[in-house]
């Protein structure tokens, strides 16, 4: 984790409710391979934060504008919200199990980025045009698509997760053609778009 100390984020989330009532023990066993379906809204979040990188609003430039290679963001909300904390966890969870597939791809010869945006309180998503719950991604500092929302089931998850690690990215990034991309182009329901006639 960059320039976080662990502790003082712990005792963050705890202030603010994210934790719950998760002890150190049932923190420890997620480290050791807790699957993540089975985590909390407190605890998926915890470990998206852990294992990608934070974007704010004044780094968002630097980080991803300004960045010659890919970028996929995950704009979620550190706010506790008893209303959005299923389809908040449901989508960390595709988040984590993407970046998890794809943890050392790499795009124009640079790893592809994992990163995230807290979109609670005055953080500045609304001036970058994120609406809520949101996936960006980004190519050569542009941004070539976005998806909104997430998954209001687990099941409805595993779908998730299977069509954007087998199409979303592959066709976008990792291993594009020279046919068709599939894009969301900011909604939640995918579209294959031919690049030829």
């Amino acid at each position: 984790m960059r320039c976080i100390n662990k502790m003082a984020l712990r005792n963050t989330l705890l202030s603010v409710g994210l934790l719950g009532l998760v002890s150190t023990q049932e923190v420890q066993a997620q480290d050791r391979g807790k699957p993540y379906a089975k985590m909390t809204h407190g605890e998926t979040l915890r470990v998206l934060v852990e294992k990608s990188e934070k974007v704010t609003y004044s780094t968002f430039d630097k980080e991803i504008k300004q960045f010659p290679g890919a970028v996929i963001m995950q704009a979620t909300s550190t706010c506790p919200s008893a209303e959005k904390e299923l389809l908040h966890r449901n989508q960390e969870i595709v988040y984590l199990q993407l970046l998890d597939k794809f943890a050392g791809a790499r795009v124009n010869d640079l790893p592809l980025k994992f990163m995230w945006f807290d979109i609670c309180g005055r953080s500045g998503w609304n001036l970058l045009g994120i609406t809520g719950l949101e996936t960006h991604m980004y190519l050569n500092g542009r941004e070539i698509d976005r998806m909104v929302g997430g998954p209001t089931s687990l099941d409805w998850a595993r779908e998730w997760y299977t069509f954007l690690s087998s199409e979303w990215i592959p066709t976008n990034l990792t291993h594009p053609n020279e046919e068709y991309v599939w894009r969301f182009q900011g909604t939640h329901d995918e579209k294959k778009i031919a690049l030829r006639p």
